[in-house]
């Protein structure tokens, strides 16, 4: 069985090899989606239009690429560590 759920992007988490999005479930609870790191850049360049590695390396940070997901809304399918995640329209 496959799960899907949706909802708004929290926050962005950098550990170092792998980022963790966290985001507000609709209707309940809290999802966190883990990526590796040139998965996670892909996935930010899409969202955004915007280059990661330019903008993390320039002394923005992991606070900085955060604020930009910060809000967009995400459906999230499939089971825990085979999941995939696309941006829904607002």
């Amino acid at each position: 069985m496959i799960s899907t759920s949706r909802g708004k992007i929290l926050s962005a988490i950098d550990h170092g090899t792998i980022w963790q999005l966290l985001y507000q479930i609709d209707g309940d609870g809290l999802g966190v989606v883990n990526f590796d790191h040139r998965p996670f850049a892909h996935f930010y360049e899409g969202a955004t239009d915007r280059d990661f590695f330019k903008d993390y390396a320039f002394g923005r940070g992991c606070e900085y690429i955060s604020q930009r997901l910060k809000g967009r809304r995400i459906s999230v399918e499939g089971d825990r560590f085979n999941e995939v995640v696309r941006l829904e329209d607002d």
